[in-house]
């Protein structure tokens, strides 16, 4: 496999993160917990997850002039990870995460802007973007889908719960298009997921709903079809994984979507290699600091402890196996 060109665009943040709460915060309490660290957050999570996969990254993304804003860029270059058309701004982002009842908290200042591609940058092999983002850089977008770029999209998380559907119309410039469950369902307003895939399929050619500890529902428009009609469906089940903090779970499946697909797997593979990166991350404290190598993965497949959460399972492929194919040949 070649070195794949990744190009990720998004807000970048100084990442504080404290796991084993016993509880939420309440005021005047301080808790001692079992651990934390700081680290590179936000498009650090899936530039980093896709750089220790053997990708070639590039971020386009905002770094502070402040001592935060250093101190990331150097926890970013110490991944190889490069910053081409990058910016800056006066302040560094800065989130504290705080892991409890396997969920997160947030508190969050600084600047959440990421700048648009310059225009002279060549077309990558993938692109990755939140929904947001891809409006804004519509007219690069373009021209990059019709050089060869495979642009996927992630990060629709509506915080006014409003779950506006228009708010979906940017997908349409994607190839695959990966929302999680909630999502899924929110902005369709089905009552299952399969009815839900069908509905972005008007839009997108492909889309892979993550289902967290139920696994994940590949969707794609069946053969010879462009309006969304005749989908078809692989359901793929949960990796075994006992959950620690899932910061940066998502990014990590979208890195291991893709080193996948660069290594020549088709969408259901890559997927349940995204579902081992993630599972991986998840096992393991703070969202950049916890993505695996390929030679870690490596190593799960090849220790025996890397396999599906339910045992009897048909027409999917074996995970360990599938990591052993698409890595071992190639790290």
């Amino acid at each position: 496999m070649k070195h794949a060109h990744v190009v990720t665009a998004g807000p970048l943040f100084l990442d504080i993160i404290s796991y084993g709460l016993a509880h939420a915060p309440v005021p005047g309490e301080e808790q001692w917990v079992d651990g934390g660290d700081i680290m590179a957050g936000g498009v650090a999570n899936q530039a980093v997850a896709c750089a220790r996969l053997g990708l070639d990254v590039n971020v386009l993304t905002s770094f502070g002039r402040d001592r935060a804003g250093a101190w990331v860029r150097e926890l970013l270059d110490e991944e190889n990870i490069r910053f081409d058309g990058s910016t800056t701004v006066e302040r560094q982002a800065v989130t504290i995460a705080q892991s409890f009842d396997g969920d997160r908290a947030f508190t969050t200042w600084g600047d959440d802007s990421a700048p648009l591609p310059p225009a002279d940058m060549p077309a990558p092999d993938y692109f990755l973007a939140s929904v947001p983002y891809i409006p804004k850089a519509i007219e690069t977008v373009r021209r990059w889908r019709e050089a060869g770029t495979t642009v996927i999209v992630d990060s629709c998380w509506d915080p006014s719960k409003q779950w506006n559907a228009a708010n979906m119309d940017p997908i349409a410039q994607a190839d695959i298009f990966v929302p999680n469950e909630v999502e899924c369902l929110k902005y369709t307003r089905e009552d299952c997921c399969f009815k839900g895939a069908a509905r972005f399929l008007d839009k997108v050619p492909a889309l892979i709903v993550t289902l967290g500890g139920k696994g994940a529902l590949v969707a794609e428009r069946g053969e010879g079809t462009t309006d969304g009609s005749a989908p078809v469906y692989t359901e793929l089940p949960a990796i075994s994984a006992t959950a620690l903090d899932t910061t940066g779970a998502g990014d990590s499946f979208t890195a291991g979507l893709v080193r996948g697909l660069a290594a020549g797997a088709s969408l259901a593979e890559a997927a349940v290699l995204g579902q081992v990166t993630a599972a991986w991350t998840v096992e393991r404290p703070g969202g950049s600091a916890a993505a695996p190598t390929e030679r870690q993965l490596l190593g799960w497949a090849d220790s025996g402890e890397l396999r599906w959460a339910e045992t009897d399972v048909r027409a999917v492929p074996d995970p360990a196996a599938l990591v052993r194919r698409l890595l071992a040949d190639q790290s």
